[in-house]
């Protein structure tokens, strides 16, 4: 059996806030030498599973002109699958084969053996992030997914990608406000509230539900009069009567207390003078030991 090629998300998504245009090692040009392209059916193509949930029109357009000029520079990449074929690498240029209405597509078809399949949606976050930028809400979105398929904290998740846990708490926190705002799935993925950077969600997040759909719908209607969202400020001015209020708590008088409170309070304060009593042996044990 072939090795399977080593995938470390982590060094991809520290690439991503620098937006490299390196190819990501599992899929380069190189390794997709060393195999034949053949020319699939494009109803053969399985996509399922892609991060990516938004893609631009415009760019797809400009994708299918420009490979109904020169033709298709670099093949996809697929695996078998219940004898089809799924997309790994490539779903932009699948969609504007799609536009061109193309029959075929070249691609290169990795062996089932060579590819760790429980790592596909990593494998696929790692190309959309290398080839064009994702939107903030689809890094968001896909980095939710990677926790939620390793069942990991913000904490665990941030450590195994290189990225601070308050790095990944924000974006976490934006996908989290996007999933309950659209809680319908067949909305439109060119909806503004996908454009929203996680900047100002992050200024949303301390609402609760109902008061964050009215920011979203003051950012939106900034957005569709002035052709741009608020600034932070602003959103931050705007939301800072819709926060809870921190009411101060504060302690309840001994008279108050019953009688079996009382007793937990003192059995308390017993036990925290035991352990000052043991450390204070301990101290002065240590300090004759220095005395002889």
């Amino acid at each position: 059996m072939k090795n399977k090629t080593n995938f470390n998300p982590a060094d991809i998504l520290s690439k991503a806030s620098n937006r490299t245009s390196s190819l990501n090692p599992f899929l380069s040009s190189e390794n997709a030498n060393q195999h034949q392209t053949i020319d699939i059916p494009m109803d053969q193509i399985i996509t399922e599973n892609n991060p990516r949930k938004t893609f631009n029109d415009a760019s797809i357009r400009e994708l299918a002109d420009s490979i109904s000029q020169y033709g298709l520079l670099q093949p996809i990449v697929v695996r078998k699958k219940a004898g089809k074929y799924e997309l790994i690498n490539g779903e932009r240029r699948y969609r504007a084969h799609k536009l061109l209405k193309s029959k075929t597509i070249p691609a290169v078809v990795k062996n089932v053996e060579q590819i760790d399949i429980t790592k596909l949606p990593e494998i696929k976050l790692v190309e959309n992030l290398q080839r064009e930028d994702l939107s903030e809400s689809d890094l968001a979105l896909s980095l939710q997914e990677l926790k939620n398929r390793h069942k990991e904290t913000n904490e665990q998740l941030a450590k195994r990608i290189h990225k601070s846990a308050q790095w990944v708490k924000t974006k976490i926190a934006h996908a989290e406000i996007l999933k309950e705002t659209s809680l319908n799935s067949n909305v439109d993925k060119s909806h503004p509230i996908y454009q929203i950077p996680t900047s100002l969600f992050t200024e949303i997040a301390p609402l609760d539900v109902s008061n964050r759909k009215k920011a979203i719908d003051y950012l939106i209607k900034g957005l569709e009069k002035k052709g741009d969202f608020p600034s932070r400020n602003d959103l931050r001015e705007y939301v800072r009567p819709l926060k809870p209020t921190k009411q101060s708590k504060t302690k309840p008088k001994l008279k108050q207390l019953e009688l079996k409170d009382l007793k937990s309070k003192l059995a308390k304060i017993k036990e925290k003078i035991s352990v000052l009593q043991n450390e204070k042996a301990i101290l002065e044990e240590t300090i004759r030991k220095y005395k002889k």
